[in-house]
C-alpha cells in the first residue's frame, strides 16, 4: 500500500451566502499552485462546499460572531 500525506483545509463563510456554481475552483487552484511552487508534485486535489464542522469549531465560530 502506498503512503500519502494529505493536507486538509476548512474555509468557513456565512451559511446564507449564495455561491456561484464552481466557486470551489479558485481556492483549490491557488492551494494546488502554492504546493507545486514549493516543489512538490500534487497527485490530486478535491474540494467542495459540503464540508462539516466539529461542535468545537461551531462553538468557536459562534463565540467570534457574538
Amino acid at each position: 500500500m502506498a503512503k500519502y500525506q494529505v493536507w486538509e483545509c476548512k474555509i468557513v463563510i456565512d451559511g446564507d451566502s449564495e455561491l456561484p456554481r464552481g466557486f470551489d475552483g479558485p481556492p483549490r487552484f491557488a492551494a494546488r499552485a502554492a504546493i507545486q511552487d514549493a516543489g512538490f508534485d500534487v497527485l490530486s486535489t478535491s474540494s467542495g462546499w459540503g464540508g462539516t464542522l466539529t461542535q468545537k469549531e461551531i462553538d468557536w465560530h459562534d463565540t467570534r460572531r457574538s
